[in-house]
């Protein structure tokens, strides 16, 4: 089976993860992430192509792929429902196929604000049934039709990890001091950074907030090694991202609101479970919840990590992820 991760840049880099890790730990699936442009973060994994600088040897290839592809899933901004969408407009425009009516098993990756402010012009659009399956980001599931064909997807950070070692690198953290709390959004205006900043006051002498923005993402990373607890966002969309994936996987307990997730997970995993502190909804509450974890005993907080960690490998493994995809 081939698949073919369509987007403009790829919102958090979610779909070239994942393309990435089909091809290195599945013999069933080939996959090709084929983006406008690159991905601005610059993360490690890079598309497979970015059209605006692909030689005309490489756009041929990339539309060779497309032609030969079982499945493609368009990530939110080359939507096919939406013909005035600037991203699946240039992919007609470059590799000159029309790939709605391309006769391929069509799926719609809903990642954010676009499904989120429009969901019942999707819900409706006359040609949804064109469209083989729909894959929601957390909290955007509860506003989809619920039918067959729509279906949850974790936001995706490739990394096989070792679970032993990220244990070991938990409890080294513990016994620093100052112990470090790390705030680190990629836009402030919509992680509550405001509200997180006001909060986190008056902690005990041995732990050290800081929020810090505007800095490259591989320095992102280097902050999430040395930090043991971080804060993704407060928010009312409820949805933990990449950065909340990135953060334990570099051995942090993380913090996040989850109040719109639960419907999904539960969809997705059969249990109510995540592996996060959920801040709720009342910004008055982030303080109390916040001190409340780190204040535990350092055996708890181990024992905390441990079995956030256990879940991150039951639903985020390399083999977790192939077989997903083969379901759709």
């Amino acid at each position: 089976m081939k698949i073919s991760f369509i987007a403009e840049n790829d919102f958090a880099n979610v779909l070239t993860e994942y393309s990435y890790c089909l091809n290195k730990h599945s013999k069933d699936i080939k996959a090709k992430s084929i983006c406008v442009r690159p991905h601005p973060f610059n993360y490690d994994i890079q598309h497979d192509y970015d059209l605006h600088f692909c030689s005309d040897s490489q756009k041929q290839e990339a539309k060779q792929f497309l032609e030969e592809s079982d499945v493609i899933i368009f990530g939110e901004e080359g939507h096919p429902l939406e013909p005035t969408y600037r991203a699946l407009r240039e992919f007609n425009n470059l590799l000159g196929l029309d790939l709605i009516n391309s006769g391929k098993k069509l799926c719609i990756w809903h990642c954010g604000t676009l499904y989120r402010q429009n969901y019942q012009f999707y819900n409706n659009h006359p040609l949804r049934d064109k469209i083989y399956k729909h894959l929601y980001g957390m909290d955007l599931y509860r506003l989809s039709s619920k039918e067959k064909n729509d279906i949850p997807l974790h936001a995706y950070q490739y990394i096989n990890f070792n679970k032993s070692l990220l244990l070991d690198n938990f409890k080294t953290k513990l016994k620093l001091n100052p112990k470090l709390i790390y705030h680190i959004p990629s836009n402030p205006s919509i992680k509550g950074t405001d509200a997180i900043n006001k909060a986190m006051v008056n902690l005990p002498s041995n732990f050290h907030f800081s929020t810090i923005t505007d800095i490259p993402h591989p320095k992102v990373i280097e902050y999430k090694t040395k930090s043991l607890f971080y804060i993704d966002q407060f928010n009312n969309l409820g949805m933990y991202g990449v950065a909340a994936i990135e953060a334990i996987l570099n051995s942090n307990i993380v913090f996040c609101t989850l109040h719109n997730t639960h419907e999904a997970i539960l969809k997705l995993t059969g249990e109510l479970v995540l592996p996060f502190i959920d801040l709720e909804k009342n910004p008055n509450q982030i303080n109390s919840i916040v001190s409340e974890i780190i204040n535990l005993p350092d055996s708890t907080l181990a024992e905390m990590y441990e079995a956030m960690i256990e879940w991150m490998d039951e639903y985020y493994s390399p083999n977790y992820v192939v077989e997903y995809f083969k379901n759709i």
